[in-house]
């Protein structure tokens, strides 16, 4: 059971991976045949729907089978899930502005990886949830692969 939690694990990071990968294509695709005067934000609400959309219907599907089990829906993560939608479409909103300004190879990197590695840093500098000295040589190759292949992906567009 714990080969198989861990290639579970593996793969769901893989298709993770993959889907953060893909996320800023429809815009790149939208960005190619718009019009010359219209702005970037215009394909924010569609994607930020979307995603409303599917977020909401996903809780009202757990809502109906837990309905249907009699078991009890909690409401309580409902309010910070929204708030937190609410503040990752700002961010979207600027990597779009972003995107639409620098180009895709530059802004979409630096969008999409530069976040996870300050949420990193932050979470060994002020959290101290980095400990022992392997997971901190680990962390610190992560980060120096991370840069690097910011840097190579920045040079290369």
């Amino acid at each position: 059971p714990r080969l198989a939690r861990h290639f579970a694990g593996v793969g769901l990071a893989l298709v993770a991976g993959v889907l953060a990968g893909v996320n800023a294509v429809p815009f790149d695709i939208w960005k190619e045949t718009r019009g010359p005067d219209e702005p970037a934000l215009s394909f924010l609400f569609a994607q930020t729907l979307g995603i409303y959309g599917m977020g909401s219907a996903m809780y009202i599907a757990y809502g109906a089978v837990q309905y249907l089990r009699g078991a009890r829906t909690e409401k309580s993560p409902v309010r910070p899930a929204y708030l937190s939608g609410a503040i990752w479409a700002c961010g979207f909103a600027g990597m779009l502005v972003a995107i639409d300004e620098l180009g895709m190879g530059l802004a979409y990197v630096s969008c999409a990886i530069m976040p996870v590695m300050l949420s990193a840093v932050v979470s060994y500098v002020v959290f101290k949830e980095i400990r022992g000295h392997r997971n901190l040589v680990n962390f610190a190759v992560a980060l120096c692969l991370q840069v690097g292949g910011v840097a190579l992906l920045n040079a290369g567009s």
